[in-house]
């Protein structure tokens, strides 16, 4: 009885421990849930259920288990049954595992637990010759719980409810939009692309949208990015332009895709791609190579409905001054939004450029790749936001010694060659406490940490340095800066 005691405990405290922190930062646990808080409204929406929910299955697990009522054991496990049936009806009507989630393990063995430890009790009682009434509610609960859980796994299995369930799942995906995220009301900056050369099984390479307007600026196209955004179902004839960092491969991989794409939801006009000089030839390499599926999907679906006039990218090259540093260019300037590409040092990589948006008082830097830089840090001064690359050299150093050691000397040799043009973590930290921003956000992740102790590693010394908040980003991460406000949220995009 001790252990179970210790185990219901141990419970209570993980569900208070998370109903607090859904209470003080919810939107640090929105992430690690998958939700979505876009303003002040969701964030206490967020508060007041989720840290509710958390803080009342404490209350129950806690007093239950201290206080010896059976009741309140009973009751906390009755409502972890309930919200597992949940997941189980969402496994039926989606048919992915994913909807199981892998919190579901935690439910379930709370589940147990709790009700181990009820029976143990009802025993001691027993034993102290107390009147002890049936469990009988407990045991009806759970055949009526099995009962459905079978019912639902066999009505997955029948062909009209499966063709009901791809019916209902296909119109719920047509009529899903985020359009809501090209609103007037705020800045939004969402990660379409997280990592860096290397592969992630998570995560696409380099890829920003930024939204307001009514418009999506897309600040580089690297491969894996399109597939995210037209997950999250964003209006894609809604793309204002690309704007190029720089012309390496994982940076400009998917141009042709979100071309086409975006062509064919509906996109009235070529799509411009700005960068620096040379993205002439990027553009004209992908129209190239564009032209033939162009010329196909024109024949099947008629010039009516795609224009092949609208299907192509051009390009607009920017053209930075050379007087006294830091160079900047204004790209866009419609009297709301105005985009500025501010040169940056990659070197041997020339031009590379980083993006900085204002939108009605609010804004976002995008670093693209660079080293620590001065004119970086000066360009970037009073923005609401850094969206940052970052490279972690310690872990990139353990790349080339066993590449090396293993037998693959090229690889060996690249690991060694890019830890000289690259941020680290910290160094982006520094820089963002001298622009003075608000929130330095960690994207372009090398190597990509996919799980919690690389992220840990991978971020070790940015509280030290960072005079500020700080997030390390994935693909889907969100950031809203609503107009007229000096927020900074963070969140999910949902799809």
């Amino acid at each position: 009885m001790r252990i179970s005691k210790a185990i219901v405990t141990l419970f209570g405290a993980l569900f208070g421990a998370l109903g607090v922190g859904f209470w003080l930062a919810p939107e640090r646990l929105a992430q690690r849930f998958d939700l979505q808080a876009l303003g002040v409204a969701g964030l206490s929406t967020l508060r007041a259920d989720m840290g509710g929910a958390f803080l009342t299955l404490a209350f129950l697990c806690l007093v239950g288990a201290w206080m010896k009522r059976r009741a309140l054991l009973i009751a906390a496990a009755g409502v972890l049954s309930l919200i597992v049936v949940g997941r189980i009806l969402a496994f039926a009507i989606t048919g992915s595992p994913a909807a199981m989630g892998a919190n579901m393990v935690v439910e379930v063995a709370a589940v147990i637990a709790l009700l181990v430890h009820a029976r143990a009790l009802a025993r001691m009682q027993a034993a102290e010759a107390r009147p002890v009434r049936p469990v009988r509610a407990l045991v009806i609960g759970a055949l009526i719980i099995g009962a459905l859980g079978a019912g639902l796994s066999v009505a997955a299995h029948n062909p009209k409810v499966q063709d009901a369930l791809v019916a209902k799942a296909v119109r719920t995906q047509v009529q899903r939009t985020n359009k809501a995220l090209l609103g007037d009301d705020a800045l939004r900056v969402a990660i379409c692309g997280s990592s860096a050369p290397l592969p992630s099984p998570d995560r696409a390479k380099a890829c920003v949208a930024v939204m307001a307007g009514g418009k999506v600026y897309i600040v580089d196209s690297g491969p894996e990015s399109t597939k995210n955004l037209m997950r999250w179902s964003l209006p894609l004839d809604q793309v204002g332009g690309v704007l190029l960092t720089h012309f390496h491969s994982d940076h400009i991989g998917d141009l042709g895709e979100l071309n086409l794409q975006s062509w064919v939801q509906g996109r009235a006009a070529p799509m411009p791609v700005y960068g620096g000089p040379g993205v002439e030839q990027v553009v004209a390499g992908f129209n190239a190579a564009y032209a033939q599926d162009e010329v196909y999907r024109v024949a099947h679906h008629t010039a009516q409905l795609l224009p092949p006039s609208a299907g192509t990218m051009i390009a607009r090259p920017i053209a930075m001054p050379t007087e006294a540093q830091p160079h900047t260019a204004v790209l866009l300037d419609d009297g709301r939004m105005r985009i500025t590409a501010i040169e940056t040092n990659h070197a041997p990589v020339k031009p590379a450029y980083a993006y900085r948006f204002d939108y009605r008082g609010r804004s976002v830097v995008i670093t693209g790749d660079t080293t620590a830089w001065a004119p970086l840090v000066e360009a970037s001064r009073g923005a609401d936001v850094m969206v940052s690359e970052a490279m972690n050299r310690e872990m990139v150093a353990a790349l080339q010694k066993v590449t090396g050691e293993t037998g693959r000397p090229r690889v060996s040799h690249i690991m060694h060659d890019i830890q000289s043009y690259h941020l680290s973590p910290t160094e982006a930290a520094t820089m963002a406490n001298a622009a003075g921003v608000k929130l330095l956000v960690f994207y372009h992740l090398l190597p990509a940490p996919d799980n919690a102790v690389l992220r840990t590693v991978f971020t070790r010394g940015v509280d030290e340095v960072r005079k500020g908040r700080w997030d390390l980003s994935s693909d889907g991460s969100l950031y809203t800066l609503p107009v007229g406000s000096t927020d900074v949220l963070v969140g999910r995009v949902a799809y």
